[in-house]
Protein backbone atom coordinates (compact mmCIF):
# COMPACT_ATOMS: atom_id res chain seq x y z
CA UNK A 1 0.00 0.00 0.00
CA UNK A 2 1.30 3.44 -0.91
CA UNK A 3 1.06 6.12 1.75
CA UNK A 4 1.59 9.84 1.98
CA UNK A 5 4.04 10.98 4.67
CA UNK A 6 2.80 12.26 8.01
CA UNK A 7 3.26 16.03 7.89
CA UNK A 8 2.93 17.94 11.15
CA UNK A 9 4.86 21.12 10.39
CA UNK A 10 3.87 24.51 11.78
CA UNK A 11 3.84 27.30 9.19
CA UNK A 12 4.24 30.88 10.44
CA UNK A 13 3.88 34.06 8.41
CA UNK A 14 3.89 37.53 9.95
CA UNK A 15 5.10 41.11 9.62
CA UNK A 16 4.46 41.42 5.89
CA UNK A 17 4.56 45.08 4.90
CA UNK A 18 5.67 47.56 2.27
CA UNK A 19 6.98 50.92 3.45
CA UNK A 20 8.86 54.03 2.34
CA UNK A 21 11.28 55.47 4.91
CA UNK A 22 13.37 58.63 4.89
CA UNK A 23 17.15 59.12 5.05
CA UNK A 24 18.41 58.60 8.59
CA UNK A 25 15.86 55.85 9.31
CA UNK A 26 17.06 52.76 11.13
CA UNK A 27 15.43 49.89 12.95
CA UNK A 28 16.64 48.70 16.33
CA UNK A 29 18.62 45.44 16.61
CA UNK A 30 16.33 42.44 16.72
CA UNK A 31 16.09 38.75 15.93
CA UNK A 32 13.12 36.59 15.03
CA UNK A 33 12.18 32.94 15.37
CA UNK A 34 11.69 33.10 11.61
CA UNK A 35 13.43 34.03 8.38
CA UNK A 36 13.07 37.58 7.12
CA UNK A 37 12.80 38.16 3.38
CA UNK A 38 13.50 41.74 2.28
CA UNK A 39 13.15 43.26 -1.19
CA UNK A 40 14.55 46.75 -1.72
CA UNK A 41 12.31 48.48 -4.26
CA UNK A 42 13.98 51.91 -4.24
CA UNK A 43 17.05 53.28 -2.47
CA UNK A 44 19.75 51.40 -0.57
CA UNK A 45 19.73 49.58 2.76
CA UNK A 46 22.69 48.88 5.03
CA UNK A 47 22.14 45.73 7.09
CA UNK A 48 24.33 44.88 10.07
CA UNK A 49 24.06 41.38 11.53
CA UNK A 50 26.05 39.10 13.77
CA UNK A 51 27.29 37.23 10.68
CA UNK A 52 28.25 40.21 8.52
CA UNK A 53 27.27 43.52 6.94
CA UNK A 54 25.55 44.07 3.57
CA UNK A 55 24.63 47.03 1.35
CA UNK A 56 21.44 46.07 -0.49
CA UNK A 57 20.51 48.14 -3.54
CA UNK A 58 17.24 48.69 -5.39
CA UNK A 59 16.01 45.49 -7.03
CA UNK A 60 17.97 43.19 -4.71
CA UNK A 61 16.86 40.69 -2.06
CA UNK A 62 18.22 39.33 1.19
CA UNK A 63 16.99 36.48 3.39
CA UNK A 64 18.07 36.96 7.01
CA UNK A 65 18.36 33.55 8.69
CA UNK A 66 16.29 32.30 11.58
CA UNK A 67 17.44 33.69 14.92
CA UNK A 68 20.13 36.04 13.56
CA UNK A 69 20.26 39.41 15.32
CA UNK A 70 20.34 42.31 12.86
CA UNK A 71 19.41 45.94 12.30
CA UNK A 72 18.75 47.95 9.15
CA UNK A 73 19.57 51.50 8.06
CA UNK A 74 18.79 53.71 5.08
CA UNK A 75 22.08 54.29 3.28
CA UNK A 76 22.56 57.62 1.54
CA UNK A 77 20.43 60.73 1.17
CA UNK A 78 17.47 59.27 -0.72
CA UNK A 79 14.27 57.67 0.69
CA UNK A 80 14.07 53.89 0.61
CA UNK A 81 11.05 51.72 -0.25
CA UNK A 82 11.16 48.10 0.81
CA UNK A 83 8.99 45.01 1.23
CA UNK A 84 9.58 42.64 4.14
CA UNK A 85 7.93 39.46 5.39
CA UNK A 86 8.82 36.97 8.12
CA UNK A 87 8.20 33.26 7.63
CA UNK A 88 9.05 29.92 9.11
CA UNK A 89 8.29 26.28 8.50
CA UNK A 90 9.21 24.38 11.64
CA UNK A 91 11.49 21.99 9.79
CA UNK A 92 15.21 21.64 10.53
CA UNK A 93 16.07 20.67 6.95
CA UNK A 94 14.50 23.86 5.60
CA UNK A 95 16.39 25.99 8.14
CA UNK A 96 19.63 24.31 7.16
CA UNK A 97 19.07 24.76 3.43
CA UNK A 98 18.03 28.41 3.54
CA UNK A 99 20.74 29.37 6.02
CA UNK A 100 23.51 27.62 4.09
CA UNK A 101 22.47 29.24 0.82
CA UNK A 102 21.40 32.73 1.82
CA UNK A 103 23.23 33.71 5.04
CA UNK A 104 25.00 37.01 4.39
CA UNK A 105 24.20 36.76 0.67
CA UNK A 106 22.58 39.41 -1.53
CA UNK A 107 20.36 37.97 -4.26
CA UNK A 108 21.02 39.96 -7.44
CA UNK A 109 20.06 39.49 -11.11
CA UNK A 110 23.23 37.42 -11.48
CA UNK A 111 21.76 34.66 -9.25
CA UNK A 112 19.82 31.87 -10.92
CA UNK A 113 16.85 32.22 -8.56
CA UNK A 114 16.51 35.98 -9.02
CA UNK A 115 13.79 36.12 -11.70
CA UNK A 116 11.66 33.43 -10.10
CA UNK A 117 11.99 34.93 -6.63
CA UNK A 118 11.01 38.36 -7.93
CA UNK A 119 7.92 36.90 -9.62
CA UNK A 120 6.81 35.24 -6.35
CA UNK A 121 7.49 38.36 -4.26
CA UNK A 122 5.58 40.63 -6.64
CA UNK A 123 2.68 38.15 -6.48
CA UNK A 124 2.72 38.51 -2.67
CA UNK A 125 2.79 42.29 -2.86
CA UNK A 126 -0.28 42.27 -5.13
CA UNK A 127 -2.23 40.54 -2.35
CA UNK A 128 -2.07 43.58 -0.05
CA UNK A 129 -5.52 44.99 0.79
CA UNK A 130 -7.29 46.66 3.68
CA UNK A 131 -9.37 43.71 4.92
CA UNK A 132 -8.73 39.97 4.55
CA UNK A 133 -11.26 37.17 4.56
CA UNK A 134 -10.46 33.45 4.90
CA UNK A 135 -9.89 32.98 1.17
CA UNK A 136 -7.49 35.92 1.12
CA UNK A 137 -5.47 34.49 4.02
CA UNK A 138 -5.30 31.05 2.41
CA UNK A 139 -4.19 32.62 -0.86
CA UNK A 140 -1.38 34.45 0.95
CA UNK A 141 -0.27 31.21 2.63
CA UNK A 142 -0.28 29.28 -0.65
CA UNK A 143 1.65 32.07 -2.42
CA UNK A 144 4.27 32.14 0.35
CA UNK A 145 4.61 28.35 0.43
CA UNK A 146 5.07 28.37 -3.35
CA UNK A 147 7.85 30.93 -2.86
CA UNK A 148 9.54 28.70 -0.26
CA UNK A 149 9.12 25.68 -2.52
CA UNK A 150 10.75 27.60 -5.37
CA UNK A 151 13.77 28.41 -3.19
CA UNK A 152 14.09 24.82 -1.95
CA UNK A 153 13.86 23.42 -5.48
CA UNK A 154 16.49 25.86 -6.74
CA UNK A 155 18.87 24.89 -3.93
CA UNK A 156 18.34 21.17 -4.56
CA UNK A 157 19.17 21.60 -8.25
CA UNK A 158 22.56 23.07 -7.38
CA UNK A 159 25.14 20.33 -8.01
CA UNK A 160 27.32 21.70 -5.20
CA UNK A 161 24.58 21.28 -2.60
CA UNK A 162 24.59 18.16 -0.47
CA UNK A 163 22.11 17.40 2.31
CA UNK A 164 23.74 14.95 4.67
CA UNK A 165 22.51 14.08 8.14
CA UNK A 166 25.96 14.85 9.56
CA UNK A 167 25.81 18.38 8.14
CA UNK A 168 22.31 18.88 9.48
CA UNK A 169 23.35 17.72 12.95
CA UNK A 170 26.35 20.06 12.86
CA UNK A 171 24.15 22.99 11.85
CA UNK A 172 21.64 22.37 14.65
CA UNK A 173 24.44 22.02 17.20
CA UNK A 174 26.01 25.27 16.01
CA UNK A 175 22.66 27.05 16.33
CA UNK A 176 22.23 25.75 19.89
CA UNK A 177 25.67 26.97 20.95
CA UNK A 178 25.12 30.35 19.29
CA UNK A 179 21.74 30.67 21.03
CA UNK A 180 23.33 29.83 24.37
CA UNK A 181 25.99 32.51 23.83
CA UNK A 182 23.35 35.11 22.96
CA UNK A 183 21.17 34.24 25.95
CA UNK A 184 24.06 34.37 28.41
CA UNK A 185 25.26 37.68 27.00
CA UNK A 186 21.75 39.14 27.36
CA UNK A 187 21.65 37.96 30.99
CA UNK A 188 25.05 39.53 31.60
CA UNK A 189 24.10 42.88 30.05
CA UNK A 190 20.57 43.35 31.33
CA UNK A 191 20.25 41.30 34.52
CA UNK A 192 23.64 40.86 36.20
CA UNK A 193 24.57 43.19 39.06
CA UNK A 194 28.26 42.44 38.54
CA UNK A 195 28.93 41.43 34.91
CA UNK A 196 31.80 38.97 34.52
CA UNK A 197 33.65 37.77 31.45
CA UNK A 198 31.79 34.96 29.73
CA UNK A 199 33.51 31.58 29.53
CA UNK A 200 33.16 30.39 25.95
CA UNK A 201 35.15 27.27 26.71
CA UNK A 202 32.69 26.43 29.47
CA UNK A 203 29.69 26.82 27.14
CA UNK A 204 31.33 24.66 24.48
CA UNK A 205 32.37 22.00 26.99
CA UNK A 206 28.78 21.74 28.22
CA UNK A 207 27.92 20.25 24.81
CA UNK A 208 30.60 17.56 25.23
CA UNK A 209 32.58 18.67 22.20
CA UNK A 210 36.14 19.95 21.81
CA UNK A 211 37.06 23.60 21.34
CA UNK A 212 38.57 22.76 17.95
CA UNK A 213 35.33 21.10 16.75
CA UNK A 214 33.31 24.15 17.86
CA UNK A 215 35.72 26.35 15.90
CA UNK A 216 35.29 24.12 12.84
CA UNK A 217 31.48 24.22 12.77
CA UNK A 218 31.32 27.95 13.55
CA UNK A 219 33.70 28.65 10.67
CA UNK A 220 31.52 26.47 8.47
CA UNK A 221 28.11 27.96 9.32
CA UNK A 222 28.88 31.45 10.71
CA UNK A 223 32.12 32.18 8.80
CA UNK A 224 33.83 33.18 12.05
CA UNK A 225 35.12 31.74 15.30
CA UNK A 226 32.97 31.52 18.46
CA UNK A 227 35.13 34.31 19.96
CA UNK A 228 34.58 36.58 16.94
CA UNK A 229 30.86 35.78 17.08
CA UNK A 230 30.71 36.82 20.75
CA UNK A 231 32.63 40.04 20.05
CA UNK A 232 30.24 40.97 17.25
CA UNK A 233 27.26 40.43 19.59
CA UNK A 234 28.88 42.51 22.34
CA UNK A 235 29.70 45.41 20.04
CA UNK A 236 26.22 45.49 18.51
CA UNK A 237 24.85 45.56 22.05
CA UNK A 238 27.31 48.35 22.83
CA UNK A 239 25.86 50.53 20.07
CA UNK A 240 22.39 50.05 21.52
CA UNK A 241 23.60 50.95 25.02
CA UNK A 242 25.50 54.00 23.77
CA UNK A 243 22.32 55.37 22.22
CA UNK A 244 20.71 55.57 25.66
CA UNK A 245 20.67 59.13 27.13
CA UNK A 246 23.57 60.10 29.39
CA UNK A 247 25.25 56.70 29.14
CA UNK A 248 29.01 56.83 29.75
CA UNK A 249 31.52 54.79 27.75
CA UNK A 250 32.95 53.42 30.99
CA UNK A 251 29.49 52.17 32.02
CA UNK A 252 29.05 50.33 28.73
CA UNK A 253 32.52 48.80 29.00
CA UNK A 254 31.71 47.56 32.51
CA UNK A 255 28.32 46.19 31.45
CA UNK A 256 30.02 44.22 28.66
CA UNK A 257 32.67 42.89 31.10
CA UNK A 258 35.65 44.56 29.42
CA UNK A 259 38.72 44.79 31.64
CA UNK A 260 38.97 48.55 31.09
CA UNK A 261 37.29 51.24 28.92
CA UNK A 262 40.36 51.66 26.71
CA UNK A 263 40.24 47.99 25.70
CA UNK A 264 36.55 48.38 24.84
CA UNK A 265 37.24 51.56 22.84
CA UNK A 266 40.02 49.90 20.83
CA UNK A 267 37.84 46.93 19.96
CA UNK A 268 34.89 49.18 19.07
CA UNK A 269 37.06 51.28 16.75
CA UNK A 270 38.57 48.19 15.15
CA UNK A 271 35.08 46.87 14.40
CA UNK A 272 33.28 50.09 13.38
CA UNK A 273 36.16 52.38 12.35
CA UNK A 274 35.19 54.95 14.97
CA UNK A 275 35.51 55.29 18.74
CA UNK A 276 32.48 54.93 21.04
CA UNK A 277 32.51 58.70 21.67
CA UNK A 278 32.58 59.40 17.93
CA UNK A 279 29.65 56.98 17.50
CA UNK A 280 27.64 58.81 20.18
CA UNK A 281 28.23 62.11 18.36
CA UNK A 282 26.90 60.63 15.11
CA UNK A 283 23.70 59.65 16.92
CA UNK A 284 23.21 63.14 18.29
Amino acid sequence: MERMPLINTQFTLFGGHKETVNPGWHWKPESHLAFELMYIIEGTQHTISEIGDMDVHAGEFIIIPYGIRHNNFVLGNQPMTYFAVHFNLDDSTLKYMLTRRYANHIITPADQEYDGLKTHVLALIKLFKRDYNLSDKLNIQVTMINLIMFLVTTIQKNPNFSLKQANLDQFLLCQKIAGDIKNRLDDQIYYSDHPTRMSLSGIISSYNISQSYALEIFKKYYSQSPQAYLISLKLEAAKNLLRQPKTQVSEVAERLAYSDPSHFSREFKKHFNMTPKEYVRTQN
